[in-house]
């Protein structure tokens, strides 16, 4: 048998995506099993051999450090729920300490991962995020002195670079553990054949203009302005992606694909040349299956967050003093996203090339 493997990835789904490259690698050696969100299992469930899920939904979030006992409490004991699978090794990519503690309790031999000093923390500066990082650090030292013989992490790694992508940061776990990440796209089964582009017909741009979070949403009548442009037209043939509920964007000409779940996301994705959307979940997912993808970005931070291979796309117009915000805009109006024009983002689309 296998030794057995807990990766722990408690965010969101396009976090989810870009833990898939650790995750294909390390199934040539381990029986992996992730941890992680109800809404972001069926991430890991698009691979063509799925690790075992566990999903659980984390009391934790927005949390502030004055309110984190119960969640601490939490973390605790769902590490002992875990414990009888006798993990042989746990990781997470992520500096925090809650999942330290949830690693530790589920007794497995090897914990790798960031402790929160602040060159491991995204955007530690911001007052909230120090707040967070110092209550975390004190409870990494006070369970040093609670439990000294067993330590949160085995091995504590720590970011080459402030700068580099989240992605980097699974490569270096795998590095800890002489495993690769599998980036050979695409990342997760697809069925029907891609789209290809040429010089014979225009090539096919799937638009995605739904963010999860208003500081990600670029401003539908710049989306409207763009997808009516003349210059669009002569290039692309578009096709929305349309989630429950979303107000289209493009004209009416333009084929509209509603997307229910999961599967008709991917599948939509998958037929087109390249996709043009928000820093959100789509993004990462058409990163996955190898398109070029163009992310208008706003309060996040392209060279933590881009999408995998794809960050020379990137639209941003750093236009406010507080950037990068993660997602907690202090001014009257979201600067970064109103800065961005439909002409920005003609210009990255008018960059993009297609082999006949």
């Amino acid at each position: 048998m296998k030794p057995r493997l807990l990766v722990v990835e408690l965010h969101h789904l396009g976090d989810a995506v870009m833990s898939l490259p650790f995750v294909r690698g390390a199934a040539a050696r381990y029986e992996v099993h992730v941890l992680c969100r109800p809404a972001s299992s069926e991430v890991y469930r698009l691979l063509p051999h799925p690790p075992v899920i566990h999903e659980w939904e984390t009391p934790w979030e927005d949390a502030q450090p004055s309110g984190l006992g119960p969640a601490l409490v939490a973390a605790r004991d769902k590490g002992r729920v875990l414990r009888p699978l006798s993990f042989d090794a746990a990781v997470c990519a992520w500096a925090d300490a809650r999942v330290g503690v949830l690693m530790a309790e589920t007794h497995a031999a090897r914990r790798i991962g960031f402790p929160m000093t602040r060159g491991n923390y995204y955007a530690a500066d911001l007052p909230w995020r120090r707040r967070r990082r110092l209550f975390g650090r004190a409870l990494e030292n006070l369970w040093r002195l609670l439990h000294p013989c067993r330590p949160l992490l085995t091995q504590e790694l720590h970011r080459e670079s402030p700068r580099q992508t989240h992605l980097h940061c699974w490569h270096q776990i795998a590095r800890a553990m002489d495993l690769s990440c599998d980036v050979s796209v695409p990342w997760i089964a697809a069925t029907g054949a891609p789209a290809k582009g040429g010089s014979h017909r225009r090539a096919v741009l799937a638009v995605h203009a739904q963010a999860r979070l208003p500081s990600k949403q670029w401003p539908l009548s710049r989306w409207r302005e763009l997808a009516a442009s003349d210059r669009v037209a002569e290039k692309f043939e578009l096709v929305e992606v349309l989630p429950e509920g979303a107000e289209p964007v493009t004209p009416e000409h333009a084929r509209k694909v509603p997307t229910p779940d999961l599967l008709s996301l991917v599948a939509v994705l998958w037929g087109a040349d390249a996709v043009l959307c928000h820093d959100s979940f789509p993004a990462h997912l058409a990163a996955a299956l190898g398109k070029p993808v163009v992310t208008i970005f706003g309060s996040g931070e392209p060279d933590w967050f881009a999408p995998w291979n794809n960050r020379h796309r990137v639209v941003q117009r750093r236009a406010c003093p507080l950037h990068p915000c993660i997602d907690r805009c202090g001014m009257d109006s979201y600067l970064c996203l109103d800065a961005v024009t439909s002409g920005d983002v003609l210009a990255q689309l008018e960059r993009l090339k297609f082999d006949p």
